[in-house]
């Protein structure tokens, strides 16, 4: 039996129906198709993290009053190291420290040639020592100059008004006291020995008894070997033979 063969335009009708039932097909199944991408997403959709928040560190306080006034004065001396004043007004110098305890006896804190000198921290001293010593000058003819005023310090009925004692030595190193003693020391004196800058524990007692024993009055407050302190020395108007202490111990401000 002989094949029969499909002439060009039966072959053209076949394809075209071909492509009319694919483009219909299509049609129909568009919105399935249209849908897996969005349920793609979906699944493989990343989870939303939150930032970790980190502590911001307190910063130290500055005082940014006392900064501009530190930097002046360092510009002017740069051994000047800061400032020292009671509470109430009674003193209020600038002070300094240098290689000796000799220089600033006659010379002012920026260091312009004086009589009165200036209030400074004993060479020896690491502001780290127990024991920080400062000097100043009395002064005969001006008694509100230097360390002068301390003599009012030796009538009790003075103390409550001018017991605290603020120290600063940087815009970032502010420290209180308190005065817990005050004084006299005879230079022959082998107990009241104030002038260490640190104390080991038997010296310690020996020294404090002695103290106690040499106050004016009782201030109502007292040191101990975990105290950090310090010592204000001046003269005494017409006795040469002995130094006014006054003993301040550091607190909370």
């Amino acid at each position: 039996m002989k094949k029969r063969r499909l002439t060009k335009f039966g072959k053209s009708c076949i394809i075209l129906i071909t492509v009319c039932l694919l483009f219909t097909a299509f049609w129909f199944l568009r919105p399935v198709f249209s849908a897996q991408p969005a349920a793609a997403a979906e699944v493989t959709a990343e989870p939303t993290i939150e930032p970790t928040t980190v502590p911001t560190p307190t910063p130290t306080p500055v005082d940014t009053v006392f900064e501009k006034e530190y930097n002046e004065n360092k510009a002017v001396n740069s051994e000047y190291i800061g400032k020292m004043k009671l509470e109430s007004g009674l003193i209020e110098q600038n002070i300094t420290q240098t290689a000796d305890n000799d220089k600033y006896l006659n010379r002012a804190w920026d260091n312009t040639v004086n009589n009165e000198g200036s209030v400074y921290l004993d060479y020896r001293n690491y502001l780290t020592d127990q024991n920080l010593i400062f000097y100043g000058h009395y002064v005969y003819y001006d008694a509100s100059k230097m360390f002068t005023p301390l003599e009012t310090l030796m009538d009790p009925a003075n103390y409550e008004a001018n017991k605290y004692i603020d120290v600063y030595f940087s815009p970032t190193d502010e420290r209180r006291y308190v005065i817990t003693d005050i004084f006299y020391y005879p230079l022959e004196s082998t107990t009241l020995k104030y002038y260490h800058v640190n104390y080991d524990s038997t010296f310690f007692q020996t020294y404090y008894s002695a103290v106690k024993q040499a106050d004016f009055y009782d201030t109502g407050e007292t040191l101990t070997m975990n105290d950090r302190w310090i010592s204000l020395q001046t003269c005494v108007r017409n006795h040469d033979e002995l130094r006014e202490i006054v003993l301040a111990k550091q607190i909370e401000k």
